[in-house]
């Protein structure tokens, strides 16, 4: 259980990678030492940024940069689709969501935009498509949980081909209508088609809800506020709950979650 610092601002070593702005950070590995980060630099524009990372974390290089959105690219959620390739869902232009696919070789020195889907565009109506929370399903099915339109709850599933050439929206399931908000989602997977999601909802309140999503990406309602039947896992008396949320799995069974309560307590 011991913890020894190895590149901190703690120890004076880290890597300083964008002096500009940095903002809705997601990261993940390529291969055995790239790394992809998505994030919001200057201009509240997006980026995606590799880096290689020595095994023992004692090297950090920033290999190369893409401006992948000159208009804006907030609340991202990066997942690996294959070996070179990465998928992005993020608020674009207009406070709509998108997904865009990238290629990035073996050593992170290219970077290259695939295919961009524009799959809500709830933006039109002064809404956003923010709180992003992406997952891989299957081969080719990933779920995205998001707050959109009236600031609901959805979740919608997409196919994405390996090589990131193709995404399609399948499905879409409303399943917080009560909106006032519904942020800080943090989606994990339960068993092959079971998802549990946390979140911040009516009354910003703490709340967990279940889905199954098929191999087609079909979605149904399990234990969702639209079913009557979700868990409202803290309800505060003055101020939010269920914030800054992230959920993971302990056991076959038991799942661990930390959010930010009442008081803005840990």
């Amino acid at each position: 259980g011991d913890i020894t610092a190895v590149k901190t601002q703690s120890e004076g070593n880290n890597l300083e990678h964008d002096t500009d702005h940095n903002n809705f950070n997601s990261l993940v590995q390529v291969d055995s030492d790239t790394y992809a980060l998505a994030y919001l630099g200057l201009d509240t524009d997006g980026f995606i940024s590799t880096f290689t990372i020595s095994d023992d974390g004692t090297t950090i290089t920033k290999v190369a940069t893409l401006e992948h959105d000159t208009d804006r690219g907030e609340h991202n959620s990066l997942v690996k689709v294959d070996s070179d390739t990465v998928a992005l869902a993020y608020e674009g232009e207009n406070g709509d969501g998108f997904i865009t696919t990238f290629t990035i070789s073996d050593d992170g020195s290219t970077i290259t935009e695939v295919a961009t889907l524009e799959h809500d565009d709830a933006g039109s109506s002064g809404d956003v498509i923010e709180w992003n929370s992406f997952v891989q399903v299957d081969s080719d099915t990933y779920a995205l949980a998001y707050e959109g339109e009236d600031d609901d709850g959805f979740i919608s599933t997409f196919t994405i081909s390996s090589d990131g050439t193709t995404i399609t929206k399948v499905a879409t399931l409303e399943h917080d209508t009560i909106g006032n908000p519904n942020q800080h989602n943090s989606l994990v997977q339960v068993d092959s088609d079971t998802y549990a999601l946390a979140y911040s909802g009516q009354d910003s309140d703490a709340f967990i809800s279940t889905f199954t999503i098929d191999s087609d990406g079909n979605i149904t309602a399990v234990k969702t506020q639209s079913e009557g039947n979700n868990l409202e896992h803290d309800a505060h008396i003055v101020g939010s709950t269920g914030i800054s949320n992230s959920f993971v799995q302990v056991d076959s069974d038991t799942y661990a979650l930390a959010y930010v309560g009442p008081d803005s307590d840990g």
